[in-house]
């Protein structure tokens, strides 16, 4: 062989090692890795198209949640009740965001380990608009640090130590996605115009007692902390004013009464309040005690549910009209 075919064939060779050096470079495992870290788990994924989110454990579904014209909706049993949509808001954000960071496996050796073995891991399906194809993933046990979650898409090989809470969310009881406000959005502590409070509930067996007999009011949105009882200028406390008007906007259940086998059966006498914004909306809500030991039973005019309080949270809402008012001065006895 000549001197030229020789250095030909030399070349030849140092450029297919070349080749295969920066083919191998350019996908080795770590550069591979490196080019997808920050990739989002699911692309594509955004909140505002899912319309659906299914919870399963061990293969049977948990929870099944679905989005309506009018809102969130959670299917249990015979019944539909309205599900909470800052809860679920909050669940999707995290799941979206998730991101092909810390890569912890590839194979299957070690899912045990990682609480992502076959009928160990909970599995979150989305369910997309506009026909959409469903993402589905796995998420196994809390990492050692206890701020992230192993997880991966359904389907594939590669596990994450993700950063979020999907296990907090995935983990509790089905009851935690309800939307247990007992009055609707609309009603907020600066939007309350007058509250009304009549009759007497006993709380408990042998507890405390809220009776009722006034009416305060707010003398516009303007003057926020202007208060009056009863049509009189008298010395209303703003501050305890203020505060029953927020109580009464975030009044929440611990349930709905039909969930919790609530017969509808009640005693212990009533008490009755009256909502009014300033947008014109009236509500009203019955309160007496539940058939459940210690709890109330809430009913409204607005809504088609009934809820389980506790006491003290309607204790909160719904002050004595004595607390309502200033302290007298020693100058004015």
């Amino acid at each position: 062989m000549s001197f030229r075919r020789r250095l030909a064939a030399v070349c030849g060779v140092l450029a297919v090692l070349l080749v295969l050096l920066v083919l191998g470079i350019v996908f080795s495992p770590d550069r591979v890795q490196a080019r997808a870290a920050g990739q989002p788990l699911l692309p594509g994924a955004v909140p505002q198209k899912i319309i659906g989110i299914d919870i399963s454990a061990g293969g049977t579904l948990v929870t099944s949640l679905r989005r309506t014209a009018t809102g969130w909706e959670m299917p249990s049993g015979q019944r539909t009740y309205p599900a909470s949509a800052d809860r679920i808001t909050a669940f999707l954000r995290i799941v979206t965001g998730l991101t092909r960071t810390s890569l912890v496996s590839r194979g299957a050796s070690h899912l045990g380990e990682l609480g992502l073995a076959p009928g160990s891991a909970r599995l979150v399906v989305l369910h997309q608009a506009a026909s959409g194809p469903d993402l589905a993933v796995e998420v196994g046990a809390r990492g050692p640090g206890g701020d992230a979650d192993y997880v991966r898409v359904q389907g594939e090989q590669s596990v994450y130590l993700a950063r979020g809470q999907v296990s907090f969310f995935v983990s509790q009881e089905p009851s935690s996605w309800y939307e247990l406000h007992v009055l609707p959005d609309d009603v907020q502590g600066t939007t309350v115009a007058s509250v009304t409070v009549s009759g007497s509930l006993q709380l408990e067996e042998n507890g405390g007692r809220i009776s009722g007999g006034y009416t305060l009011r707010r003398s516009s949105a303007d003057k926020p902390d202007q208060w009056t009882i009863d049509g009189e200028a008298r010395a209303v406390d703003r501050l305890s004013a203020g505060a029953m008007a927020s109580a009464l906007a975030n009044l929440e259940a611990v349930g709905f009464a039909d969930a919790a086998g609530e017969s509808g059966a009640a005693s212990g006498g009533g008490l009755r309040v009256t909502v009014e914004t300033f947008a014109g909306k009236r509500y009203v809500l019955d309160a007496r005690r539940a058939a459940q030991p210690g709890k109330l039973l809430v009913r409204s005019d607005w809504s088609p549910w009934s809820w389980l309080v506790n006491p003290p949270a309607l204790e909160r809402a719904v002050p004595p009209e004595s607390r309502l008012l200033k302290p007298a001065s020693p100058e004015g006895r």
